[in-house]
């Protein structure tokens, strides 16, 4: 009961910990990011009006005046939209963003503006998009949680090998496990295309687990056509173990990938589509930049035992050392007549081997990023929670006197600590994540910067109307968005622009018409610096301390200000981050203490 409750806030908690204390985004989340604002702020209206007018209108009447987009909208034929003009290297599906925004548009009107005008308040709209792709990737681990749960009490009616071994511990193991790692609770809320495959993917594993195979491939055919393409790779080894299985036949399997493959298209291209304003299936065009052109190289290249030998021992830390357990029967011989080896543990294997061929699979594909296997670390946290759901009924069985009592318990206290120590390790990189994204810090140091140049007197300050603010590649690529651009031009009526690694979007020498830039330049002629932001940050292993280095400076034209009225610096704010590292602490030191105590009253009462 304790697991029930205790277990899925925990895992609550450290991704709301990751949202919290990391606010901005970097590029690979930019996209979504951006479409979120484009979609909350202005819809497709200006898309739908274009397309049906069969042409692009240079007004920006139909524009939120709020915000100035009139320097975009040159760029994109009129339309408020950011990816027309930074469309990055492969167009991606608006999808996840549409549907996050729309929710996020209906809370706007649910909430009375008199109580809290959400509009108004940009990073609110972020953090509120943000939270709700949290909630649903959180409640997606609950319901891998109670299949699994599901799944065990199955195979107890039937095996009696392992009667301590209580389907309620493997579903709290399962997300304890799970909130103890990294990239699972921090990535949640982040709006990469990888979070919506995650969280698809993981609904998947739920219905093969409840027995539902044909469901478990619709969503993978499902994600594959609208979100990632890579996910096919998964699709086929699933797919295949469930032929070979006879969990599906094979006309049940074409019909099935025909079906949701072409309601799949029908989702997200005419949307794309009207977005991107041409015709657009966004997904085969990635595929066909990955496995056609083989381009994604140009990115970088790793070796091909890169996810085994480093990605998923920096994603799994210590639990990587309870997935072998799962497979082996810890007790002795099994006292099932219809298993003759009685050595291997069969219950999860046909689960795990093809989730670990498709990370074999994606070894062939030269540029590697830990992002692209997250569709595998629900299926191995399953298999880990397997694992020390055996050494808790081995450390169970001693406590009664049915076993080695010390060694028994002593095997289950160390599986206990490769979670408390795989978090410990998860909070570190946390806390390097907190200084990787010196572009969105900038920004609201900028605006810091100009609260306090507005209490100046009133002679000397400034013309709002008259302040632009240049944003370039590298800041803009390490936090900066259109929410926290519009939080600024929501207090201060200024123009903003931003570089691009497109070669139109290329500014490289600023004109002198800047009164500020963001820039990663050391120094810029004509210009002062204001504020210095820090980044890059590493872990130094011998002083035991994080260092970093000056990452992006906030620049100021000389002159725009009377030297005594100049400002350096900005008070730094607070952030949650220490607050958060004592609570999750106390937080695991009472679940596992409770868990101990009702588990003790137990065995006495009975």
């Amino acid at each position: 009961m304790v697991s029930k409750v205790l277990c899925p806030i925990i895992l609550l908690l450290t991704g709301l910990l990751a949202l919290v204390t990391c606010p901005h985004s970097k590029v690979e989340e930019s996209f979504n990011l951006q479409a979120t604002h484009d979609l909350f702020y202005h819809g497709v209206g200006p898309a739908w009006r274009s397309a049906t007018a069969k042409q692009i209108t240079a007004s920006c009447s139909d524009v939120d005046e709020s915000y100035d987009v009139c320097d975009e909208a040159n760029a994109t034929g009129g339309l408020p939209y950011d990816h027309l003009q930074f469309p990055g290297v492969v167009p991606r599906t608006f999808t996840g963003a549409f549907v996050l925004s729309l929710i996020a548009k209906i809370m706007s009107f649910i909430v009375p503006k008199s109580i809290f005008d959400l509009p108004s308040n940009p990073m609110a709209v972020q953090f509120l998009i943000r939270f709700e792709l949290l909630i649903l990737s959180w409640m997606a681990h609950l319901r891998l949680a109670c299949s699994l749960e599901g799944y065990f009490s199955k195979k107890k009616q039937v095996k009696s090998n392992w009667s301590h071994i209580t389907p309620q511990s493997i579903f709290g193991y399962y997300l304890l496990i799970t909130a103890s790692q990294f990239h699972i609770p921090f990535y949640s809320s982040r709006l990469l295309p990888n979070t919506f495959a995650l969280l698809l993917t993981t609904h998947a594993y739920a219905e093969w687990f409840n027995g539902r195979p044909d469901r478990t491939a619709i969503y993978l055919v499902f994600t594959t056509a609208i979100f990632r393409c890579d996910v096919l790779l998964l699709l086929f080894t699933v797919g295949l173990t469930m032929l070979i299985r006879r969990e599906l036949r094979i006309i049940q399997a074409l019909i099935i990938g025909i079906a949701t493959g072409i309601i799949g298209v029908l989702i997200t291209a005419p949307l794309d589509s009207l977005l991107w304003q041409r015709m657009v299936w966004p997904e085969f065009e990635v595929w066909w930049f990955n496995a056609v052109d083989n381009r994604s190289n140009e990115w970088g290249v790793m070796p091909f035992h890169w996810y085994v030998s480093n990605a998923l021992p920096k994603g799994l830390l210590l639990t990587l050392f309870l997935i072998p357990l799962s497979f082996f029967n810890l007790k002795g011989r099994a006292k099932e007549k219809a298993n003759n080896n009685t050595m291997i543990d069969r219950t999860l294997l046909h689960f795990f081997i093809p989730t670990f061929g498709f990370v074999v699979l994606y070894s062939f594909l030269p540029h590697k990023e830990m992002r692209f296997i997250f569709p595998a670390l629900p299926m191995f946290n399953a298999c880990a929670a397997y694992g020390l759901s055996k050494l808790h009924s081995m450390a169970v069985t001693a406590w009664k006197g049915a076993g080695w009592s010390f060694i028994s318990i002593g095997v289950y206290v160390c599986g206990l600590m490769t979670v408390v120590i795989t978090m410990i390790g998860s909070l570190l990189f946390l806390r390097l994540s907190m200084e990787n994204y010196p572009g969105g810090a900038a920004l609201e140091h900028l605006k810091n910067h100009f609260g306090a140049t507005s209490e100046i007197s009133t002679q000397h300050a400034p013309k709002w109307e008259d302040v632009h603010v240049h944003i370039d590649v590298a800041a803009a690529m390490t936090g900066v968005s259109l929410f926290g651009q519009r939080s600024v031009t929501n207090l201060y009526p200024i123009q903003m622009s931003k570089s691009g690694y497109e070669v139109e979007n290329d500014t490289k020498d600023p004109p002198r018409s800047y009164t500020h830039l963001l820039s990663e330049e050391q120094s810029v002629r004509g210009y002062h610096i204001v504020d210095t932001i820090e980044g890059f940050p590493r872990l130094d292993k011998r002083n035991l301390r994080i260092v970093t280095n000056p990452a992006i400076h906030i620049f100021e034209r000389d002159g725009w200000l009377p030297k005594e009225y100049t400002t350096r610096g900005t008070k730094r704010v607070l952030n949650l981050y220490y607050i958060g590292v004592a609570s999750s602490g106390f937080i695991i030191a009472a679940i596992l203490g409770l868990q101990k105590f009702f588990a003790r009253t137990k065995t006495h009462m009975s």
